[in-house]
């Protein structure tokens, strides 16, 4: 079956839900605007996450879009963010205070409407056993908080310097991956919007007779994948995977606690020495830039460097922890 491109993503704020776009555009270090801005908790000097569920989950009951499309070269454009309640407020990176006092107000907590990464900041992320384990993970062990939960304040772009992304340049999703999680546990509600993808590759449903743990993404580690007329990108690594994909987000994605169940059965794969996680989709980097639109056609290109990408990969964000946690 050919292979297109199905849905593309804007999120412009970190945690909240993002924007489906006919058109994006990827730049050297990622898509342009991807998670553009974040929400700092005022007390802590922590970036909000709701990898941090019973204080910033309900992050994720609220959404974010741009007012204009984002360029390279040029600060992020205005956002206008919805609350669960309906109201909207309008912000940027010079017109913060709307964007803070509305949302503060919704969590019952101060934060404030940050644009690029704070000097020193981490996140919260709670990582309980079900999501893997890793021995990166203990230097940065916190407090625990206030349910004894072990909490770790984790450096965002490791694999992505500079910017308010997790690890990756790149987060890339099959429409096949989806439809054979969807058969497993087939009570639960497999939206891409769960997933927080940038680019969603439509390659129809799974093949027949494949084994349910096996993803299309598997067979992608180490190629380029070239999309339309220009853009290529390359394959890394498994996207790991936290709880955040099981809270709710919104009225018509519900908690579901046996999304990461389910991939924690099926999806769980060995990431070198960072550790065995639950996985779904591919961590991707960017080879040649260029403007991606719905429905561009796909092609995958082998490359030479196919056996070392994930180990390559691995170990890029391995050393992106070391180096920051000293």
């Amino acid at each position: 079956m050919a292979i297109t491109v199905g849905r593309l993503w804007h999120h412009p704020v970190k945690s909240m839900r993002g924007e489906v776009v006919d058109e994006v555009l990827l730049g050297p270090g990622g898509l342009i605007g991807d998670r553009a801005y974040g929400m700092l908790d005022v007390e802590t000097g922590r970036l909000a996450s709701a990898k941090r569920p019973k204080r910033f989950g309900p992050l994720l009951g609220c959404s974010a879009r741009f007012l204009s499309p984002p360029r390279p070269d040029a600060a992020p454009p205005p956002i206008v963010v919805t609350l669960p309640d309906g109201s909207t407020v309008e912000g940027d990176a010079d017109n913060r205070d709307a964007v803070g006092k509305a949302v503060s107000k919704f969590l019952g907590r101060e934060v404030e409407l940050v644009s690029g990464v704070p000097a020193g900041a981490t996140y919260d992320s709670i990582w309980p056993e079900l999501s893997g384990s890793s021995e990166f993970l203990a230097p940065m062990r916190q407090e625990e908080t206030e349910d004894g939960e072990a909490l770790y304040g984790i450096p965002p772009g490791i694999g992505a310097p500079g910017t308010l992304l997790d690890l990756a340049a790149l987060h890339v999703l099959c429409t096949s991956t989806i439809s054979s999680l969807g058969g497993e546990h087939p009570d639960g509600i497999w939206d891409d919007r769960r997933f927080r993808p940038n680019i969603v590759f439509d390659d129809g449903p799974a093949p027949a007779g494949r084994p349910a743990d096996r993803f299309t993404e598997d067979e992608w580690m180490g190629v380029d994948l070239v999309i339309g007329d220009r853009a290529r990108v390359h394959v890394v690594a498994p996207t790991l995977r936290c709880p955040m994909p099981s809270l709710p987000q919104g009225a018509d994605l519900p908690r579901d606690a046996d999304i990461l169940r389910t991939l924690n059965r099926l999806g769980r794969r060995q990431l070198g020495e960072l550790g065995t996680f639950p996985c779904l989709g591919a961590y991707a980097e960017v080879v040649v830039p260029g403007t991606i639109r719905a429905g561009d056609q796909v092609e995958i290109a082998e490359t030479a460097a196919t056996e070392s990408a994930l180990a390559a990969a691995v170990e890029m964000i391995g050393a992106g922890m070391r180096a920051a946690r000293g």
